[in-house]
This record gives structure tokens, C-alpha cells and sequence, in this order.
């Protein structure tokens, strides 16, 4: 189903159910059709990734799956054809990037971490080229620790602890008043949030004065350093927070001044029911009209005039979907005066239930594992789905309890800047935890659509268009004054073999579609001009990807704790260097850099044209020299489809005229044998200079445009020619675009046979089991089984997926090695 249509099933459903209360539905139809406008030109996509576990040393895979869906109906897959998933180092440089294009609906990798990738936090990005719309800040992040199977020093191990200590001590403290506003005159809601200048939040505690010194409120900050005051602010006051961190770093920072002439929305939950009221400085008149819109992830859920004889509006959370909810407050010419936002916990009408059985309660050391799912909807429905799972050993590393594709689907994309630990405020459903949720919607903001804007009219549409294939384009220029080419005959051959042959538009321009080719994947294009002119410049569309800088994603505490000893004391680390050096049977070790002299004699080889992966006969150095043949003509009459008259004239089957002729790269025009000794250009190159013949025939022969109309043979010396491209010739480019990444398949062990079980090398897994193409039949089961390693433990078995409807799949269970 559309996902378009889904958002207006969406918009029937939740503005049915409020359509139960007294309150009016979506009256103004020019607001409604306004935002369903934005809806429809401009849908939103969002994309998590679940990756097989947070940390890794040099050598192994990053094992993930991507899921991109639609922002308002959770749906997969979107219109994007590839998911870009990239590797940043600690210093914003990029260390690999992967591009991901479904298999079977799937999008699932790996990036291999090479032997030199130093040890640090690294940073997992993931997006589509739609995504770009919105900038960066809209991509999925996520961070990762690569340890070192080398172990510190203790000068470098007290090095490193001085450095995060130092960077720990300071701190920074920001102010967000309840709806935007902080009113003079009026008792204000404040939440702060205080943040340390390594990432981490900070626990402070202290009290915010006035000019005088005198206490208006009392304040300490909560989960992820956020937390709540009180008090009146006086028009033209000055105010202060006098705080302390638990290191004893005090601290004396002004608030934002209070504002007169302003209105705020404030929000409460009780007996599960939200309240919205409004309150204004005092100075403002009552009276005045204001319009009140609540909506998630675009859709309306009521908008309507104040009645200024209600002091609140509002809504049972069964009658709001589950998320962020954005309210704003308008005046009579839809300005925005306050905005504020809340979160409806009802996760569970967009989750579905997932059950996991496994064959037995514990296991022993390298025995099979089977495990069956079964995902059902709230009223237990079978749902078809599909889904990952990844299994690691509780040893080695802890997972990440606070971020799964529910917080990142839910949360984290809707919500601008970084979220520490999602998954806390759902972990328990207390009041303390869904006091500390509220909190943390005062200090973000909604980052999808400007909603103000659309209902002015501005409606915004997205410059970068969906990805659906792979496109390479371009335009073609004449030498002189740069005009552009128009007729002009653009041809492409891939060192895979694939060939493409496009003409310019009036303007010049050209493209190819539809060329999906896999990475490492070398394309050699060629423009001509008129009459088969090469004097034309061939300039191609560069893929500019995003940014790197400024990623803004905050270190992740339980990760870092763990993983920052060096290898006496952390079991993963012990774990991978034993396998190092079974692997290898020895230790490497890194000496310093030296210059080592010497000299090689060894035969030169000779570099292939550009144009030579895409011929349909090849014949090579060796195959020449067994042929023993003294003249170029003996050679090329035994080729297959070619046929040499006695006055030197060659045809190619198929054609009626003399082929093109290729030495080294120049064309040698068939004209010129009349002013030479030669009857065929053929007969001036020696068949013991020779390195290689192609011969081309029909449709591989356009690559040469008008010219090699009735085919081509093209000779290549062993000195070698201009056919590898020299720089001056404009008209050809030879280019590695980043091309799909071919599938992988994790390494699981099988233990099935007694020798396997009891005399194989030693089992030093981490992961444990990696599988991110499970596909549920039609009543919603699956089955997949591995084998344990070498070790009693605990297994930590996560499972995230997306069904078919849109309903969010994750559920952990622990199993018991023995």
C-alpha cells in the first residue's frame, strides 16, 4: 500500500477517535489540505540500522541491516533503490562507505575493519540520497568502539584517563522555558540541560537567584542531565544558576530574560489524558483569538479556534498515536506563538508482538540452537514481516539496552539533536520515567516539516529526487568557447562488460540509466562530435556526498566504560587477541617505519587501453607466440568472424567495409594506405611487437562511435599507446564510481558430525550468529538454529524488524550456555 494512502487511512483513524470528544474535529478544511498537500509533494523517509553488536577490533566485519520507511507510516521499503552506510573515524575522516541496494527486500551488509584502523569511537552514518533533502542531521548515527589488540603502556593508559578526566570537568548548562517563552509576570516551567565537553551529561545541582542573590528555586538535574524548575520572572529581571557538578566544578550562568507581550502552551498528563492550556505575560489582554493545532508526523489531529471560556483542551492518550506530538499555538494570521511538545506512549499500537522459543532451556558447548518466532499484532494476528537477529556472547561485550529501531523510529528521528540513552524512559512505565520522557520534550525540537510555513502555503518540495537506479550523466562541450554539444555520441563499457550508448540533448546533455554495477566496477566513457570528431570535452556529473564535519553524536557511556582498559581486563579484547593469534600463529607486532633500498629487474608490463574490456574477441601475448606467425595478417585471418582479402582489405562478418584500426590507442584511417607502402594498415606492425589483439564486432563496436560502424581491431604493442588516456584527450574518461556492494554471507559454524564437535580448532566467536533475512510465512513463523562456541555463558539474542503494515518488531531473550 501506498504510503501516501496509509497516511490518510492514518488521518481518517486518529481524527475519527477524536471526533468522540466535544471538541471540534479539523474544522478549517484549508489547514487540513494544506498539510496533506506537504504530505503528498514532499513524503519524509526515516532508516534505522541494526548492526550485530557495538564494538570490534581491527580485521573483523560490521555486520548491519538497514530499514528505510516511510516517516508517517513506518512502511517498507521506501522509493530509494540504495542505502549509503559509511564508517567515520574519531577525526570526522572517512573510513569506508558501502553502498546497499536491496536483496529481496533487504537491505543487508558489512564494512570489514582493515588491520590499521586505529583504536577509538568511530561513527556509524546511514541515509538515502533523498535524505540529503533535509541535511545530515536527519541521518541515521550510531557509535561504535574498535579496540586495540595491542595493550597500552601504563604512561599511555594514565595519558588517556588525564585527557577524558580534563575533558570531563567542564561543563555547559542550557535554559528551554515551557512553549518557547519565558513570561514576565507569570509563573514559568524551565527545563535545563546540562551537558559536559566530552559529550556525556552532567549531574548538577544548585539554585537560580535573582540580581540581589536571593533563591527563587532550587534545582537538580535527572536522566541524561535534564531537569525541571519554578519560578516568576519579573519583566527586565536578571537571573542566574548557581550550580556545581559532582566534581566540585562550580559554575554561574544567566538565564534568558523574560519576555512581555508573549503567550506559552503548557501540557500535563494525568489519568492518562493529556491537558493543554495557555498562559500569557501580564501584560497581555485575555481575550485575544488564538487557533490551537496538534499533529504527529504531519498528520492533523485537531485544529480549531481557543474558546476563551475553556481553560484547557483535552485528549485520552488512546485517542493519540504513539510518538512525539507537536502542539502549536497560532494568532488570527497563523503566526506561531508557542510551541510545545509531548510524548504519547501507546507503543504498543505500532509494535508488534513477537514470540521466541527455543528448543531447550540451556545448551551445551557446540551444540545446535534452534530457535522458532512467531510476530502477531495486539489481538494476536499473524503478521507478515521481516526481520534480523543477531546473538552475542554475554561475555564479551554488553549490548546497547537503550537504542533499538522502537526509540529510533519513535524518538530519536523525530526529535532534533542528539538523545542519550532512548531506551531509558522505556524501560520501566513509571511515573518517575514518563516524567523524565516530558522532560526531555522541553529541551528538543520536531524537526520533519515548518509546519507554520505550510499553513501560510508555503509548501516545500525536495530538490533531490528519490534514488531508483543508478545513473550516470553528463554533458559534452566543443573545445572552443565551451558551448554545448547537442547530437553528440556518448558511449560507456564497464570493466564487467556492460555497454551503453546515449546521444546529447539541444543543451548537450546525456545520461545512462539503469547501469547497476557492482563496487570496483571501472567505466571507461567516450563522447564524440560531429562526423565522429573526438575534439569535444566530456564532463560527468560528480556524486557529491554529504559532509563529514560537525556529526554531533555524543559518545555512548556504557560502551565506553567497558571498552576503554586494555586487554589484562577486558574479556572481549582477551578473547579476539587469542584469536589472533591462533589465526596467525603469531603476535604481530608494529615496528617503526624504515626505508629499505634495493633493485628489481622484472619485465615491464604493458598497460591495456581503456577500451579493452569490452571486446568480443581477445587475443593474448601467449596465444600470439604459439601461432608463431611472421605477419600481422596471418594472425588476425584465424580470428573467428574475420576474413582478409589478397589485396589486404578486411571485413568484418557482418559489414561490407574495412573495419576500424587501432594501434596504440590511433585510429589508422584506411584512406592513408594509398599514400604509403602498405596495403593494409595492418602490415605496419611487426607480429613480435605485439602485446594483445581485440577485435569488435556489432553493437561492442559503437564505443568508437561513427567510426566503428562495420567493427574494429585494435592492436596493442608492447610499448604500449596513447590508448591508456592520456590527459589530453578530453573526450574520455575512465572513472570507479562506488557501485553496489555484493552480498556477503556471515560465518557460522556447523558442529554436526562428532570430529567436527570434539577435534576442530578452537571456537572464538563474538558474534555468535548473525542473520538479517528472516521472512515470516503467512502465519507469521520462522525458524533459524547455529551452534554455541567453545564457552559457558550467556547469549544475548536481539531481534528488530518492520511487518508488512508498518508495526515495529524488537524483542530480546537470553539463552544459557552451560
Amino acid at each position: 500500500m501506498k504510503p501516501l494512502v496509509i497516511s490518510i487511512l492514518l488521518l481518517a483513524m486518529w481524527q475519527a477517535s477524536l471526533g468522540q470528544t466535544k471538541n471540534t474535529l479539523v474544522s478549517d478544511v484549508d489547514v487540513q489540505n494544506q498539510i496533506a498537500s506537504q504530505l503528498a509533494n514532499y513524503p519524509q523517509e526515516k532508516l534505522h540500522l541494526h548492526v550485530d553488536r557495538n564494538h570490534y577490533v581491527p580485521g573483523e566485519n560490521i555486520w548491519f541491516k538497514a530499514y528505510p520507511v516511510d516517516a508517517l507510516s513506518h512502511l517498507s521499503p521506501t522509493k530509494s533503490r540504495y542505502v549509503y552506510v559509511e564508517l567515520i573515524s574519531p577525526a570526522d575522516t572517512l573510513i569506508s562507505r558501502v553502498k546497499i541496494r536491496p536483496q529481496d527486500g533487504m537491505y543487508h551488509g558489512h564494512i570489514f575493519l582493515s588491520d590499521i584502523v586505529p583504536e577509538g569511537e568511530y561513527t556509524l552514518r546511514a541515509y538515502t540520497r533523498y535524505m540529503e533533502n533535509l541535511g545530515s542531521e536527519y541521518f541515521y548515527r550510531k557509535k561504535i568502539y574498535i579496540g586495540s589488540l595491542s595493550a597500552d603502556t601504563e604512561q599511555e593508559r594514565k595519558a588517556k584517563k588525564k585527557k577524558a578526566s580534563r575533558l570531563k570537568d567542564d561543563y555547559d548548562v542550557s535554559f528551554f522555558p515551557e512553549g518557547g517563552n519565558l513570561l514576565a509576570g507569570t509563573l514559568c516551567k524551565v527545563a535545563f540541560k546540562a551537558m559536559n565537553r566530552n559529550g556525556y551529561s552532567e549531574y548538577i545541582t544548585g539554585e537560580v537567584v535573582n540580581e540581589a542573590g536571593d533563591m527563587m528555586a532550587l534545582i537538580k538535574s535527572h536522566h541524561a542531565g535534564v531537569g525541571v524548575f519554578s519560578f516568576i520572572p519579573a519583566s527586565g529581571g536578571k537571573y542566574y544558576l548557581n550550580c556545581v557538578n559532582d566534581k566540585g566544578l562550580s559554575k554561574r550562568i544567566e538565564l534568558p530574560e523574560a519576555k512581555s507581550g508573549a503567550r506559552s502552551l503548557l501540557t500535563y498528563w494525568r489519568n492518562d489524558r493529556l491537558f493543554i492550556s495557555k498562559q500569557q505575560s501580564f501584560d497581555m489582554q485575555l481575550d485575544l483569538p488564538t487557533y490551537l493545532l496538534v499533529q504527529s508526523r504531519g498528520v492533523v489531529l485537531y485544529f480549531g479556534a481557543w474558546d476563551k471560556h475553556k481553560s484547557y483542551i483535552s485528549f485520552t492518550q488512546e485517542q493519540l498515536p504513539p510518538g512525539v506530538i507537536q502542539a502549536i499555538l497560532f494568532d488570527d494570521q497563523m503566526n506561531p506563538l508557542s510551541e510545545r511538545l509531548v510524548f504519547s506512549k501507546n507503543v504498543q499500537m505500532e509494535t508488534a508482538k513477537l514470540d521466541i522459543q527455543t528448543d531447550k532451556t540451556s545448551y551445551q558447548t557446540r551444540e545446535q540452537i534452534t530457535s522458532t518466532i512467531r510476530v502477531s499484532d495486539q489481538d494476536d494476528l499473524s503478521l507478515l514481516g521481516n526481520i534480523s537477529v543477531s546473538v552475542t556472547d554475554d561475555k564479551d561485550i554488553t549490548i546497547d539496552p537503550y537504542e533499538s529501531i522502537l526509540t529510533s523510529l519513535l524518538l530519536t528521528s523525530e526529535l532534533k539533536g542528539y538523545i542519550e540513552s532512548p531506551g531509558y524512559y522505556f524501560e520501566e512505565d513509571t511515573d518517575k520515567r514518563n516524567l523524565e520522557l516530558d522532560y526531555l520534550m522541553m529541551v528538543h525540537g520536531w524537526k520533519r516539516y515548518n509546519i507554520p510555513e505550510v499553513l501560510k502555503g508555503t509548501i516545500n518540495q525536495p530538490e533531490i529526487p528519490f534514488e531508483e537506479g543508478d545513473i550516470l550523466s553528463g554533458s559534452v562541450k566543443s573545445l572552443f568557447r565551451a558551448k554545448p554539444v547537442p547530437n553528440s555520441e556518448v558511449s560507456v563499457i564497464t570493466s564487467s562488460g556492460e555497454f551503453g550508448l546515449a546521444q546529447t540533448d539541444e543543451n548537450g546533455l546525456f545520461s545512462f540509466a539503469s547501469m547497476e554495477i557492482p563496487d570496483s566496477t571501472t567505466y571507461f566513457v567516450q563522447s564524440l562530435g560531429k562526423k565522429g570528431s573526438p575534439r569535444v570535452e566530456l564532463v560527468l556529473n560528480e556524486h557529491i556526498f554529504p559532509a563529514l564535519s560537525n556529526l554531533l553524536v555524543k559518545p555512548l557511556p556504557v560502551l565506553t566504560e567497558q571498552l576503554k582498559a586494555d586487554s589484562t581486563s577486558n574479556p572481549f579484547l582477551e578473547k579476539a587477541e587469542q584469536r589472533a593469534k591462533y589465526d596467525e600463529d603469531m603476535r604481530v607486532v608494529h615496528l617503526a617505519n624504515v626505508e629499505v633500498v634495493a633493485r628489481k629487474i622484472e619485465k615491464q608490463k604493458v598497460q591495456l587501453p581503456w577500451y579493452s574490456q569490452g571486446s568480443d574477441i581477445s587475443i593474448d601475448l601467449e596465444t600470439i607466440e604459439k601461432r608463431h606467425a611472421s605477419l600481422v595478417m596471418h594472425l588476425v585471418q584465424n580470428i573467428p568472424g574475420v576474413r582478409v582479402s589478397g589485396n589486404g582489405y578486411i571485413h568484418i562478418r557482418g559489414s561490407k567495409d574495412n573495419p576500424l584500426v587501432l594501434i596504440d590507442g590511433i585510429p589508422m584511417e584506411w584512406p592513408d594506405v594509398l599514400y604509403s607502402p602498405y596495403d593494409s594498415p595492418l602490415e605496419a606492425v611487426n607480429s613480435s611487437d605485439i602485446e594483445r589483439i581485440d577485435v569488435y564486432k556489432g553493437p561492442s563496436a559503437s564505443i568508437f562511435g561513427v567510426r566503428g560502424a562495420h567493427g574494429a581491431i585494435a592492436i596493442t604493442t608492447r610499448r604500449g599507446g596513447s590508448g591508456i588516456l592520456d590527459s589530453q584527450e578530453l573526450n574520455k574518461l575512465v572513472l570507479s564510481p562506488l557501485g553496489y556492494q555484493q552480498p556477503a554471507e556471515f560465518y557460522s559454524p556447523k558442529y554436526d558430525t562428532p570430529k567436527l564437535r570434539y577435534t576442530s580448532g578452537p571456537d572464538y566467536r563474538t558474534t555468535i550468529f548473525w542473520k538479517p533475512d528472516i521472512v515470516t510465512d503467512e502465519d507469521g513463523k520462522a525458524s533459524f538454529d547455529f551452534y554455541s562456541s567453545d564457552f559457558s555463558t550467556t547469549y544475548s539474542m536481539i531481534l528488530e524488524g518492520i511487518t508488512a503494515d508498518g508495526k515495529i518488531v524488537h524483542a530480546v531473550k537470553k539463552i544459557q550456555v552451560e
